[in-house]
């Protein structure tokens, strides 16, 4: 968006500023002071947006709200400026809330009424897929998804056709990306695997988790390295790697699986249906054996693993890149700020 003129801040709780060494100062970021706990961290990501949306407001004529998404509705009210709320998860999958799985339907029902009710009081949403929006609308009813695909910084992440012999799991350590099944397919193989992941502290236990496996496996324990790498380490390691392992239980493709294609790399999935037509990865669902089948028969043939990488390239140049990610943004958002901002569209919107 900055690179067309179009001036973009980035509000939040916390930043890390090693994931925005590339932004080249092209994009501010604001850091707002929130008190926030670990406790019912779904009602507290309410009052951080709640927060957020105050702080922009001053700045920005339209807002796109990332977590505590029903609060989108306070700033039309409130404020009179657009905010669209942006689905990427849903963080009502009780797979997530592990002793606490039982409780989820009490738990999260007052949320899901605010999220049905944002969604039905505002002109549009963004999820970003087919099969998020399926699951979004099972709880929100009616109202106007919009799917604006994940894109990829292909200028970043590019192929260097370099094949180290290890295999590469990479995300934030969280139990939705379901790398104890990653695990599970390689231990009976000798080569290396790396988990290259961002550490949460409300899911350190994950964390941990992940290293009880390994630490107690014999066919683990020495060939299993975590790492929290920079952008720039996280990037040579998928350029490096020989095949990349996505295992969230997800029909849709995650970010990391998405980068890791644009580097020209074979991807090794749980499911990716929402797309149409032919789509260069493995798909292996829940079957433990075809995650082996597939690791196997990967990890011993250099010359399909190029092939399916040269394949996964164009794939991300044809449908992921950040240009058509942007394209779907903007084209969903047009109407709906030239009837606000009708003589201040062009080269002026500020975007927070």
């Amino acid at each position: 968006m900055s690179r067309r003129q179009i001036e973009v801040r980035i509000y939040t709780a916390f930043a890390n500023r090693r994931l925005f060494a590339h932004s080249n100062g092209e994009v501010e970021t604001k850091t707002v002071d929130v008190f926030r706990t670990r406790r019912l961290f779904l009602y507290s990501s309410l009052v951080t947006a709640k927060r957020l949306i105050e702080a922009a407001s001053n700045w920005a004529d339209l807002m796109i709200l990332h977590s505590g998404l029903s609060m989108a509705s306070y700033s039309w009210q409130k404020y009179n400026i657009p905010c669209v709320p942006f689905f990427h998860s849903n963080q009502y999958d009780p797979s997530l809330f592990g002793a606490m799985r039982p409780l989820v339907g009490a738990y999260t029902f007052p949320l899901k009424a605010l999220d049905s009710k944002c969604v039905r009081s505002i002109p549009i949403a963004f999820v970003n897929s087919q099969t998020l929006r399926d699951q979004i609308r099972t709880y929100t009813g009616d109202g106007k998804l919009i799917i604006v695909p994940l894109g990829v910084d292909v200028d970043r992440f590019r192929p260097k056709w370099s094949d180290e012999g290890f295999v590469l799991m990479a995300g934030r350590l969280h139990p939705t990306n379901n790398f104890e099944l990653g695990l599970a397919a390689a231990i009976n193989f000798p080569f290396k695997i790396v988990i290259a992941g961002i550490q949460e502290k409300k899911f350190l236990w994950y964390y941990q988790h992940l290293q009880r496996i390994v630490k107690t496996s014999d066919k683990l324990s020495d060939r299993v390295e975590f790492l929290g790498p920079n952008e720039e380490e996280l990037t040579a390691l998928i350029q490096n790697c020989s095949v990349f392992l996505s295992p969230r239980r997800y029909n849709y493709l995650g970010l990391a699986a998405l980068e890791a294609m644009a580097c020209g790399k074979p991807v090794i999935a749980y499911d990716a249906d929402e797309v149409s037509g032919y789509l260069p990865i493995v798909k292996c669902g829940d079957q433990l054996s075809r995650w082996h089948e597939a690791l196997e028969t990967l990890m011993a043939d250099r010359r399909l693993r190029d092939k399916i990488g040269r394949e996964s390239r164009q794939f991300i140049q044809e449908r992921h890149t950040w240009k058509r990610t942007v394209d779907a943004l903007l084209d969903a958002t047009e109407k709906m700020c030239k009837d606000k901002f009708s003589n201040n569209w062009e080269g002026e919107m500020m975007i927070a």
